[in-house]
């Protein structure tokens, strides 16, 4: 896998009235595949040393935390219960390195 498929990129395409539409792009397989790595090596939930603050309990492509800004209008970014809601969301299960609910 190549060091950009990881990263962001945009490409910038040509409108026929002048403006241009900017679309960005992420491959988040590095990211999903690590994520899943790290939720299974978890182990135990009760292990001391698992809970409580500076445990990573998320990784989160660039062009998700960017679509999440925008849905949010920024709050998510300072507003720790909005974040929780989205990571607890099962829908973004993928995104999540532990088992445990934040």
């Amino acid at each position: 896998m190549s060091k950009r498929s990881a990263e962001k990129w945009q490409k910038f395409i040509p409108e026929d009235d002048g403006g241009f539409t900017l679309e960005t792009y992420q491959d988040p397989t590095a990211i999903l595949n690590n994520n899943k790595i790290d939720y299974n090596n978890y182990g135990d939930k009760k292990t001391p040393g698992k809970m409580g603050e500076g445990i990573r309990v998320a990784s989160i492509p660039i062009t998700i935390w960017e679509k999440w800004m925008q849905e949010t209008n920024g709050a998510i970014q300072s507003d720790t219960n909005l974040l929780k809601k989205y990571l607890n969301d099962p829908d973004n299960k993928y995104f999540r390195t532990t088992p445990t609910r934040i």
